[in-house]
């Protein structure tokens, strides 16, 4: 796959040494001389070893879906943008402040799903089985946390920014060498275009595969019927009047042009990923909306929402914002990924 992103490469002998530091911490865990913790319960890690936008949420989401009604299911995750510390388990009350706009949008979804986050995953499990003993946790975004072994690590590669075009930090978006996909035991090709060839699925797989026995899918974004912010019970259309597209996410061009594939005009206001959103923002937000017309209304992400549900919204914008909810679809063997999560679950909890 040909890239089709920048590296700057006046900053890869930055790259070279970040990559220097990251490799000789790789290797002291590798040799066992840095000491990584292993559980006697199923650990499905899932992550990547690039800078945001693989769609780890929507991946965490669709394990868990797979997994909550045979076992009991519990979610970890590191909680980014959090003002909270060290280990803390969500509830209905919870806000993005509290536990992180991702973690959030997971506990909205599934209500009845255990949900905390903790920087040291480690600490997080520990705590996870002394309160709700589950039978099987969801690590999201932990790919590159060595201090414990998933039992079964699940790497996340975005088609659009392959890895092994791509260049470390900060020359590039790699947190480390693509030798670190040695690691993972499945391999996830995200954010593929729908119709995408079986060659060149075949291709990147025998590209990516560092061992015979990893297994490598293709999964790509599939977007849900919409909601109003206030109603997540109750799908709905999106009306046909002016869309003002609001995103702090890493990939909002994906979005954009979803909306624009179903015959809705569109108008981008892009923040950073993760941004959290000021009543300032809210102002320019509600002008930008006003100039589009009396009838234009908001659309946005579950991960934006939980953020912006934070600044207790005037009632009268709120009933202008739609979530497009957004998913994830294997463009093929889906069974064969969900046979494989389900046989290495079943694996631990035949062993008891």
């Amino acid at each position: 796959m040909k890239a089709e992103f920048k590296i700057n490469n006046a900053l890869r002998p930055l790259g070279w040494l970040y990559g220097l530091a990251t490799g000789i911490r790789n290797r002291l865990y590798d040799k066992g001389v840095r000491k990584s913790q292993v559980f006697d319960l199923p650990v499905i890690s899932i992550g990547n070893i690039t800078v945001g936008g693989t769609g780890k949420t929507p991946h965490a989401e669709y394990t868990a879906t797979l997994l909550k009604d045979r076992y009991k299911t519990a979610v970890l995750s590191r909680g980014y943008g959090r003002h909270t510390k060290g280990f803390f388990m969500s509830d209905a009350h919870s806000d993005s402040g509290l536990i992180g706009d991702e973690p959030l949008q997971i506990k909205r979804r599934f209500p009845d799903l255990e949900v905390a986050v903790c920087s040291d995953r480690a600490q997080g499990i520990r705590r996870l089985i002394e309160m709700c003993n589950p039978q099987v946790i969801i690590l999201d975004d932990a790919f590159q946390h060595r201090r414990i072994t998933p039992s079964l690590n699940i790497l996340l590669v975005n088609w659009h920014r392959n890895i092994l075009d791509d260049a470390m930090l900060p020359a590039g978006y790699l947190r480390e060498s693509v030798k670190g996909r040695k690691r993972a035991d499945i391999i996830i090709v995200t954010k593929c275009p729908e119709d995408l060839s079986a060659q060149a699925m075949n291709d990147l797989a025998q590209r990516l595969r560092v061992k015979p026995e990893q297994q490598v899918f293709f999964t790509a974004p599939h977007y849900n019927q919409p909601y109003l912010i206030d109603d997540a019970g109750t799908p709905v259309d999106l009306p046909q009047v002016p869309l003002l597209a609001v995103t702090g996410i890493a990939s909002p061009a994906l979005m954009q042009a979803e909306l624009e594939r179903q015959g809705h005009q569109v108008t981008l206001m892009a923040y950073p990923d993760h941004y959290r959103f000021t009543k300032q923002d809210i102002a320019n937000i509600t002008s930008r909306l006003e100039s589009l017309g009396k009838d234009a209304v908001i659309v946005t992400t579950a991960k934006d929402a939980a953020r912006l549900q934070d600044l207790n919204l005037d009632g009268d914008l709120r009933k202008k914002i739609y979530i497009l909810p957004v998913g994830v679809r294997f463009l093929r063997d889906a069974r064969n990924f969900e046979k494989a999560v389900l046989e290495h679950v079943e694996s631990f909890v035949n062993k008891k």
